[in-house]
């Protein structure tokens, strides 16, 4: 359950340095993965920022001097500009595509990836997503805020983060994806090697690595009783 939590908490937390990122490349969201209200969060988060940082030196001077915010943040408050231009376009974007409700658009649809990226593929053709998501797409982001971050934008910091955030996001929804056809795998290799393992007593090195940790019946006949009810509970819980 902790271990569920936590994913939760950090598919969450990543959700929107990927959001800053992904109305730029990506485009036809699904209704209920691109939400206007949240872009608009964000981009009176990517205003205040600015403010934040320069708080000390307002404080000091006791005035607001729009010059530090300007001559500092151009870039950046040129880019919060672009997320919320962007932001509409994709907002509009949902608005002209097929409704959910006349099951045409699933509704946590991530968007259409740039076919820029597409025309990476594995050897076999197919394109590779995996490494697009989390190699290919942040990796422009991540190149433009180094290069931003070395000249002194702070606009480049911005782009770093939600770069490495973007690309964790999406390895972490594989590696949640990859543990979910595990979990599948392991349950058909428990069903297959059960009967053996908890009855007979097989070697779980003969049995696929599939072991059974517990306190088991004495008799064989009891044993087999048991491992019938596991099979019926599972019965049971499919249909």
């Amino acid at each position: 359950m902790l271990k569920s939590q936590v994913q939760a908490l950090s598919s969450w937390a990543v959700s929107y340095p990927r959001l800053v990122l992904e109305v730029f490349i990506r485009k036809n969201f699904g209704e209920r993965y691109f939400f206007m209200p949240t872009a608009i969060i964000v981009f009176l988060i990517l205003v205040l920022i600015p403010l934040g940082s320069s708080w000390a030196e307002i404080a000091y001077t006791r005035n607001f001097p729009l010059g530090i915010l300007w001559g500092k943040f151009t870039l950046w408050y040129a880019f919060a500009g672009a997320f919320l231009y962007f932001s509409i376009l994709r907002n509009r974007e949902i608005a002209k595509n097929p409704s959910v409700y006349d099951f045409k658009k699933f509704s946590l649809y991530q968007g259409d990836i740039n076919p820029v990226f597409v025309k990476f593929r594995k050897t076999e053709g197919e394109p590779d997503w995996r490494k697009i998501e989390t190699m290919y797409e942040p990796a422009p982001f991540l190149a433009a805020g180094i290069i931003l971050w070395l000249i002194g934008q702070p606009l480049g910091i911005l782009l770093f983060v939600c770069g490495i955030m973007y690309s964790g996001g999406y390895s972490l929804a594989y590696l949640q994806g990859d543990h979910f056809i595990m979990d599948k795998i392991d349950e058909i290799l428990m069903n297959e090697e059960l009967e053996e393992v908890f009855v007979d007593g097989k070697d779980p090195k003969d049995a696929r690595g599939v072991r059974f940790q517990g306190k088991k019946p004495i008799g064989e006949d009891m044993r087999r009783k048991v491992a019938e009810m596991f099979t019926e509970e599972e019965t049971v819980v499919a249909r």
